[in-house]
């Protein structure tokens, strides 16, 4: 790798450097801080260890979190690894939870 990056001129700051692939899915979601309400967000991509977000306050978004996916209450407890002033990026920090029987309306 060091070698194509002296051939080529590149930055390895510019180079992919996660573990699994992105798969651009863009569907709605919510966030559930612990504080009894869910906050809607759009999940952008998703990989095998994380997903990207957008959310309209991620400043607000603690260092754990869970993200719920579905309507039945199908959720990832995750870390919040970087953000920006409208997208966060998450890292799972567990499997996959299906909680049959929850309604989030």
């Amino acid at each position: 790798m060091a070698l194509l990056q002296t051939i080529m001129g590149i930055n390895r700051a510019f180079l992919e450097q996660r573990r699994s692939l992105r798969e651009n899915v863009r569907f709605p979601a919510w966030i559930d801080l612990g504080d009894g309400a869910l906050h809607d967000c759009t999940v952008l991509d998703v990989s095998e260890n994380g997903a990207r977000i957008m959310i309209a306050k991620p400043a607000k978004l603690p260092d754990e979190l869970h993200l719920v996916l579905s309507g039945n209450g199908t959720r990832r407890r995750c870390r919040l690894a970087w953000r920006s002033d409208e997208e966060a990026g998450l890292q799972y920090l567990g499997p996959l939870d299906r909680k049959s029987g929850e309604s989030l309306l």
